[in-house]
């Protein structure tokens, strides 16, 4: 029995002693398979490589693909800027990148701060005196009329000139063109010039140059969308409705039925005053 006893004692022994070449990170190891039961039990898969989230200040509209990783934003989520920003989309202010779909809102107010972008675009304030307006004749094919300025200048209407027309100014070329007419189609027309500032790569001093011989005719009425019978997808292709703002609208609509007007949009958590203000020409409550 004694022998049998110490048999028992010493197998433990002898055993890590002739395998200890093969288990000499056998702590290191049990913490990791440790970790492993622990995410398995979790319904957790383990990611392939982990990366360290780093918090600072970046522009949405130049970051790399890495950098937005290394900030929390994840594969998806960073290809989609990326294509947005190829596509000639621009963030203007920060709740721009909530437009982007699927961006969560947890992980904007965590990044808020560290945005280089403002909260708001202000006005710019003009220093010199009011020029006339030309009158439009909205039976002429044209969009261009003189201004009695000086000579080789015009004036630009902003919702019915063409690609050549906004090549005629000077720093528009025929990409800012294209993404001109892109962003105005997406929004249904131009209400207010300070919109061109919103397209992608226009710079507030390109924006301060254009400003002067850019016009929008009055009584100009944009194309509006019906928010009580629009679909998900239409909702949430218009560039002042983030994807988490589209959401919102479907579920009231779902609870509460139809909105009769803009004040509506205050009882929702995602819209502020500044964006419904924004939105509401672009929208009918019928």
């Amino acid at each position: 029995m004694m022998p049998l006893m110490l048999l028992l004692l010493f197998v433990p022994v002898l055993y890590r002693d002739l395998t200890q070449h093969n288990y000499d990170k056998f702590e290191t190891d049990q913490l990791k398979l440790d970790s492993l039961v622990a995410l398995w039990k979790d319904g957790v898969r383990a990611p392939k490589d982990s990366i360290t989230i780093e918090l600072g200040d970046f522009d949405p509209n130049t970051a790399s693909v890495e950098q937005m990783l290394k900030l929390g934003f994840g594969n998806g989520l960073s290809t989609r800027i990326e294509k947005y920003r190829n596509a000639g989309g621009q963030f203007r202010v920060k709740s721009d990148l909530k437009k982007i779909y699927g961006f969560p809102d947890s992980l904007y107010q965590s990044l808020i701060a560290y945005i280089m972008l403002p909260e708001t675009i202000a006005r710019a304030t003009k220093v010199e005196k009011e020029k006339p307006r030309p009158n439009y004749n909205a039976s002429k094919a044209t969009s261009i009329e003189s201004k009695p300025v000086g000579p080789n200048t015009f004036v630009l209407e902003l919702n019915t000139a063409d690609s050549l027309d906004f090549r005629k100014l000077k720093g528009i070329g025929p990409t800012y063109s294209r993404r001109i007419i892109k962003y105005r189609e997406m929004l249904g027309g131009f209400t207010s010039i300070e919109q061109i500032a919103e397209v992608y790569g226009i710079s507030d001093s390109l924006y301060q140059t254009l400003e002067p011989y850019l016009n929008i005719s009055e009584g100009f009425e944009p194309i509006q969308l019906n928010i009580n019978i629009a679909t998900f997808k239409e909702l949430n292709a218009h560039p002042y409705i983030s994807f988490e703002q589209t959401k919102e609208i479907m579920t009231a609509k779902s609870k509460y039925g139809k909105f009769n007007d803009s004040n509506d949009l205050k009882k929702l958590s995602t819209f502020d005053s500044i964006q419904i203000a924004k939105l509401t020409p672009y929208l009918k409550f019928k």
